[in-house]
Order: C-alpha cells, then sequence, then structure tokens
C-alpha cells in the first residue's frame, strides 16, 4: 500500500434522537476492487479479507462507538459473545480528513467500518452548490487511496426534526442535490471502494409543538445513488409506560422506505434498548422485529449518552449475554 504503517499511527460523536432484498450482491453503482486486490492500510495481510472487500454476512451485527475501537469493539465481543462485523463512527464533515488509521482499526478487527459524516459546519445548499469540492474531492481521494471498502453516510436521521440538514432549515430537495453532487465527486475521483448507506430515522409524525417527522421517501437520493438503506430508532417505553415493540418503532418508516429503496440492503443503522428491567424482554424484540421484517443487519449503539440514557451492554452483564444470543441466532 502507498501508507505506511508510520502514516497511520500518526493519523465526533452527537447524540443521535432518536426490509427485504435477495441474497447479499455489491451494487453496480459502486463496485469494489477484484478479490485479492485490497489490503488493509499499514498491515503485512489483510485481518479479515471479507471485511476489506465489503462482504460481509447477509445477516450482520455491529457496534457504533464514539472512540478507542481497539478497546471497545473487543471488549464488546468478550461480554456478548458475538463478532461485530460493522464498526459504526461519527465525523464531521467537512472539517476532518478522512481517518485512515480509525478505518484500518476496524479491518484489523474483522469489521467493515461506517462513518457518519455530518455536515455541521456547512449547509446543504453548499455542498450542492460546489462550495465545499475542493474538499470532497480531496476526502474521496484518501478513501480511494485506502482500497478497502468503506461504508459512508452523509447526513443521517434527515427526515427529522433535531438537525440541520433536515427540515425545516433544509427542504428534501436540497438534501438530495447536497448528496447526489457529494456522489458524483467520489465516482469521478474512482473511489470505487465506497458503499454508500442512506440512514433516515425511525421518527415520522409530530411529537411535540415544533417537533415533526416527515416521511423518509420524500429524502431519498435514488437507487443510482445508494447502495444500502439503515434505518435509526431506539426502543424503550412509550408516554403510557407500556414497552414498545419493534414494529411500533420501525413499521411506518421501514414501509415509506421500501416504497422507493427498490432491492436495497435494508437494517438497522443505530438501535439500543433502554437500561433496566426489562431491557431484555426488549432484546427479544429487537432481534423478533429483525426476523419479521426480514432486515439484515443491526448496529448497537456501544455510547453512554450524557442525561439521557447509557445504551453500552458492557455494564449490563445480563443484558449482553441476551443479546449475544439472540445475535448468534440471527447470524446463523
Amino acid at each position: 500500500m502507498p501508507l505506511t504503517m508510520a502514516a497511520i499511527i500518526g493519523g465526533v460523536l452527537v447524540a443521535t434522537h432518536h426490509t427485504k432484498i435477495p441474497a447479499l450482491t455489491l451494487p453496480v453503482s459502486s463496485p469494489i476492487p477484484s478479490p485479492g486486490s485490497a489490503k488493509s492500510v499499514g498491515s503485512a495481510q489483510v485481518a479479515m479479507a471479507d471485511a476489506c472487500l465489503g462482504a460481509i454476512p447477509e445477516n450482520f451485527t455491529g457496534i457504533a462507538v464514539k472512540k478507542q475501537i481497539p478497546i471497545i469493539v473487543p471488549q464488546f465481543q468478550k461480554n456478548t459473545s458475538t463478532p461485530v462485523k460493522v464498526v459504526e463512527v461519527y465525523n464531521p464533515f467537512p472539517g476532518s480528513k478522512f481517518n485512515a488509521a480509525e478505518a484500518d482499526q476496524a479491518i484489523r478487527l474483522g469489521a467493515l467500518p461506517l462513518i457518519q459524516l455530518n455536515p455541521r459546519t456547512v449547509t446543504m445548499a453548499q455542498i450542492a452548490s460546489g462550495a465545499e469540492d475542493r474538499y470532497i474531492k480531496s476526502y474521496a481521494l484518501a478513501v480511494k487511496k485506502f482500497r478497502c471498502d468503506v461504508v459512508l453516510s452523509l447526513g443521517h436521521e434527515m427526515n427529522g426534526w433535531w438537525y440541520h440538514w433536515g427540515l425545516p432549515w433544509t427542504q428534501p430537495a436540497t438534501f438530495i442535490a447536497a448528496w447526489r453532487h457529494v456522489h458524483g465527486i467520489f465516482a469521478t475521483a474512482g473511489a470505487t471502494n465506497v458503499i454508500w448507506s442512506w440512514d433516515p430515522s425511525h421518527q415520522y409524525d409530530q411529537v411535540a409543538p415544533g417537533k415533526v417527522a416527515s416521511p423518509a421517501s420524500e429524502w431519498y437520493p435514488g437507487n443510482a445513488y445508494v447502495d444500502w438503506v439503515g434505518v435509526d430508532g431506539y426502543l424503550g417505553q412509550d408516554r403510557n409506560g407500556d414497552l414498545q415493540n419493534f414494529g411500533e418503532i420501525f413499521s411506518h418508516q421501514l414501509a415509506s422506505i421500501e416504497s422507493v429503496a427498490k432491492n436495497k440492503l435494508i437494517y438497522v443503522a443505530e438501535t439500543g434498548v433502554a437500561p433496566g428491567r426489562f431491557d431484555v424482554k426488549q432484546i427479544a424484540y429487537l432481534f423478533a422485529g429483525l426476523r419479521q421484517y426480514k432486515l439484515h443487519g443491526v448496529i448497537w449503539f456501544e455510547v453512554d449518552v450524557t442525561k439521557k440514557n447509557d445504551w453500552r451492554l458492557g455494564n449490563r452483564p445480563v443484558a449482553a449475554k441476551a443479546y449475544g444470543a439472540e445475535a448468534r441466532s440471527y447470524t446463523r
């Protein structure tokens, strides 16, 4: 690889509010290097060829982390006795360079890196207009140089009300134009090792005055610009104190997604179950829903959100054991 170990070693998470395809095939719009051509940056050999090539199991499990991938991922695997196939991180975009070292950490652990690019310092209109093209091209070329497959998502949960890349600040047409513009720059740069994941929120109605979510389908960039579809949502209790099940959280937006995203790999891109005496039961609800709706993966939010919930399974041994049993059955 062009990058040396020294370059790799020398190399933000924000709390979120939080179908159905044939056997996994790689997208025509985002081809990958031929088998054997991709190598983990800075490694004498690939930790796991499948991860580097993007050929992960049809039903996969993963975790979202804030930092410390080499520590948190092995801990999670030990606590749950189940492998992590996708590692999700959150990066400002623009504002940071492609973190090849971080992506390589996931590859070395046998996982596919999933990077949520959050445009916090610029608007989607600025991105669509070409104002950030120099930065985007530089990022695309760095991803291309990495060679191993990387999953990228731009402006997740865009159909909610809590980010400026959603309503009322950004209209769906502007978001779509920005997404397609970024996709085009990567294509021109030859960054064919990108798997594009479009990730809306499960929210779909008015939660409170001024807090209104919209149908995910209104924000869809189009089949030619998306490879995977992830949906974010968490299981807890409703306003009456009743336990929420999978269908209550996800079914509405899954229907909206499936109306536009044809033959795409659909998965839960970010989820968790609130800690408490019902967490084991809701973990069972989560995996029952994944099976019922024939979703192809799930990523657990292994993060402690200040002043909200501590979603981590690392300090919940009983829940971790329950998750592991469900995950092993789901991915079998």
